[in-house]
């Protein structure tokens, strides 16, 4: 109920007692009564129509709102996505806008030392992260693997276990891009081994990644 609905309710109760105490002879008195209770109503109703179109006018200008702000969220995003027309080699977007640059590419088979193929392609995310919007931002670099576990004595006796091994590509990644001009102070290193696989089935490839994201 409106709250200028809620204010007229005295004056009406007050009306409608006043009425209780007409005599039913008296015409005159009972016909103003009446009429007083008809005019209340008329209003009442103007009121709950006045109310409507204000309250349609507002959850309009909130819808507006939202979306002007969906806009500029969306915006903002997109212009710091790493991945927006990506076409660098050895990589493939991430679901969060990021770039997942594939061991297999980047790395020998057991291996942290990056590759001329994946000094190449991290010299071109470097650049990336460089310009515009990108350059304020924080850079997360996250090292995966698949659930194979290490099994060559050199690699084992180097990294133990998928979890050493995650964390030396993404540290290798690292270095790299600080090689390349990215500040270290931008700059936070992770490691998964292989407990965030891209695909649970399939191609295992997919889950062998360092995965390369602005925040």
């Amino acid at each position: 109920m409106s709250a200028n609905r809620l204010l007229l309710l005295p004056l009406i109760a007050s009306v409608a007692l006043t009425g209780c105490q007409i005599r039913k002879g008296d015409g005159v008195a009972l016909n103003e009564y009446q009429d007083d209770k008809a005019e209340m109503s008329n209003k009442l109703s103007k009121l709950d129509n006045e109310n409507a179109r204000l309250q349609a006018q507002l959850d309009a200008a909130n819808k507006q709102l939202a979306a002007a702000k969906g806009d500029q969220t969306l915006g903002k995003s997109f212009g710091k996505e790493l991945s927006k027309g990506s076409d660098i080699e050895g990589t493939t977007a991430t679901e969060t806008g990021g770039l997942a640059l594939s061991d297999d590419f980047a790395f020998a088979k057991g291996s942290a030392d990056l590759n001329d193929d994946g000094k190449k392609t991290i010299e071109k995310i470097a650049a990336r992260l460089n310009e515009g919007e990108r350059s304020g931002t924080k850079v997360v670099v996250e090292g995966h693997t698949d659930d194979t576990p290490v099994a060559r004595h050199a690699t084992k006796e180097k990294y133990v276990d998928n979890w050493g091994l995650s964390a030396a590509r993404s540290a290798a990644v690292i270095r790299a891009l600080e090689a390349h001009k990215v500040d270290a102070k931008r700059i936070i290193g992770r490691f998964r081994g292989e407990n965030a696989p891209r695909v649970v089935e399939g191609d295992k490839a997919k889950n062998r990644r360092v995965e390369i994201f602005t925040e």
